[in-house]
């Protein structure tokens, strides 16, 4: 068992200082992205105003960095503990008890991430393989913009590995 989580607390160690260098980055990143949107929205609202029309492309940028915010800012947020915890009635539940549901939540959520990750590849690759574009003004390829859902996605699985490796080490670091 010594080993084990020896090799977990490693794993976590390293695997974790990375992950949180590319969640900083993404961070300053997402941080630019919104001082556009902003911009992004004075120009929409002074459209509206001055000129009683909004340019179709301001309201196709924002839609782009919402895909890129949310998606990217998901491991980032579990990192910091910053998502929603319903835990009313685990609270409740014995601490060993706890931590065993713990496992198993994180385990799920791996999985669903690791699925959703898949299919932002596929979908990548076919807005790629059949040039899909916006079909707004602009006619942007939407293929850049997908990146932002298996990227988002596969940073969220690496965090939520690093969860799982945690809650296994609460487990077995009590035994």
């Amino acid at each position: 068992m010594g080993a084990i989580k020896a090799t977990l607390n490693k794993l976590e160690f390293t695997s974790g200082k990375v992950l949180d260098g590319i969640l900083k980055v993404l961070a300053y990143g997402g941080g630019v992205v919104l001082i556009l949107w902003v911009f992004v929205f004075v120009g929409t609202v002074t459209a509206r105003a001055f000129f009683h029309a909004t340019p179709v492309y301001l309201e196709e940028y924002t839609e782009y960095f919402v895909v890129f915010i949310t998606a990217t800012g998901l491991a980032y947020a579990l990192r910091k503990g910053a998502h929603i915890r319903v835990s009313i009635a685990v609270e409740r539940l014995p601490q060993r008890v706890r931590d065993i549901i713990e496992i198993f939540v994180a385990l799920i959520a791996l999985i669903v991430s690791c699925v959703l990750t898949a299919h932002g590849i596929k979908l990548v690759l076919f807005a790629i393989s059949e040039n899909v574009r916006y079909l707004g003004a602009t006619q942007a390829l939407l293929w850049p913009v997908y990146l932002g859902l298996p990227i988002g996605y596969g940073l969220l699985s690496l965090a939520l590995f690093l969860y799982f490796c945690h809650a296994i080490l609460a487990v077995v670091g009590k035994d």
